[in-house]
């Protein structure tokens, strides 16, 4: 598939979340700045870096307003019942060795400026888990995307010495059905999944952000996967944009 049809294809579904917010009653900020109405997660992973500056791009060319956070990995960690990175607390940002959070905020608006400022830091450490459970509740965006392959996990730990893995999403498991994963999960470790389905519900209200999910090689976790659904957003594989093309078939 050549590229404009590629990036046809990429701004169609970044249009659909304009159509959502008009149908729910997507406002702008106050002052003389509209709000931003999209931001947008790019996985800066190395599996991710031949996608990354066609796709920013492209997405800065059909939405110039949109807030391009750069986030090494897809990672969703849970202490717990709380999401490593998330909303509940603000963490300095500390920059580990290789990749890191982009602090590049020339192209960012003034609600990206100042989320970046306060959230670097959980970006950081928490990766796409903090940055969604921060920014599920952002009512100054009308749609959140995320761009990415999906190979990383979500890992949830039972805290103690030491932490007892409780659930794992594992990329390689995402085309079995939910019944046959292992889920050793009390009620309670499992209440942050059912506050992100309900954060994403408000979407069709016009009081919270939609979900968008792009892959270029698996399926979207299942949180995320919920998510998206529920908000009225979707998922969109593109695995076609891949340096090596779509896998293929097996016999």
């Amino acid at each position: 598939m050549n590229s404009p049809k590629i990036f046809t294809i990429l701004a169609l579904v970044l249009l659909s979340a304009f159509a959502h917010a008009a149908k729910t009653g997507g406002k702008s900020g106050g002052g003389d700045e509209p709000a931003p109405r999209i931001a947008v997660y790019l996985d800066c992973s190395g599996s991710m870096v031949p996608y990354l500056e066609a796709v920013e791009a492209e997405v800065r060319k059909q939405f110039p307003d949109a807030d391009v956070f750069k986030v090494p990995a897809i990672r969703v960690w849970v202490d717990g019942s709380v999401v490593r990175g998330g909303a509940a607390t603000v963490l300095p940002h500390k920059p580990a060795a290789g990749p890191t959070v982009s602090l590049d905020t020339s192209r960012l608006s003034a609600t990206g400026k100042e989320i970046l400022a306060r959230y670097a830091g959980n970006f950081e450490v928490g990766s796409v888990g903090a940055w969604v459970d921060i920014l599920r509740t952002e009512k100054r965006y009308d749609a959140l995307v995320i761009f990415s392959d999906f190979n990383d996990q979500v890992l949830q730990v039972r805290l103690g010495r030491p932490p007892l893995r409780t659930y794992v999403d594992d990329a390689g498991q995402r085309s079995l059905p939910e019944t046959e994963i292992k889920d050793d999960r009390t009620v309670a470790e499992k209440a942050w999944e059912d506050v992100w389905v309900g954060s994403f519900d408000l979407a069709n209200a016009g009081k919270a952000p939609a979900l968008y999910l792009f892959s270029t090689r698996n399926p979207a976790s299942r949180i995320l996967q919920k998510s998206a659904d529920v908000s009225g957003g979707k998922f969109t594989l593109i695995d076609w944009l891949r340096p090596d093309g779509p896998p293929k078939p097996s016999n």
